[in-house]
């Protein structure tokens, strides 16, 4: 288990949606280079651990979205997990 200290949070992103399918594009064919779009749009995850001295609404569980360039990627069971400040939270996002 990946344990993060003071007020960090390990965050495990999802994967974006395609970027014809977020802008609604039907009818055009946006080439495979260019499928990240020009956009820098925020990242959205799941807390999947909180540090020790983390004082807000984060908790185990909670989807979040946090900024593209926040915190860092590291490599974990197989997978890439995001460990990032919970200052650099943006938002949780509820169901409702």
């Amino acid at each position: 288990m990946l344990r993060p200290l003071s007020d960090f949070v390990v965050v495990k992103e999802e994967t974006p949606e395609e970027y014809a399918a977020y802008k609604g594009y039907t009818h055009i064919i946006v080439p495979e280079k260019f499928e990240h779009g020009p956009e820098d749009r925020a990242v959205v995850g799941q807390v999947m651990a909180v540090g020790p001295h983390c004082v807000g609404m984060v908790t185990v569980g909670n989807r979040i979205v946090m900024g593209k360039w926040a915190g860092a990627r590291i490599p974990y069971q197989g997978t890439t997990s995001l460990l990032v400040k919970e200052g650099d939270i943006l938002a949780v996002l509820t169901d409702g």
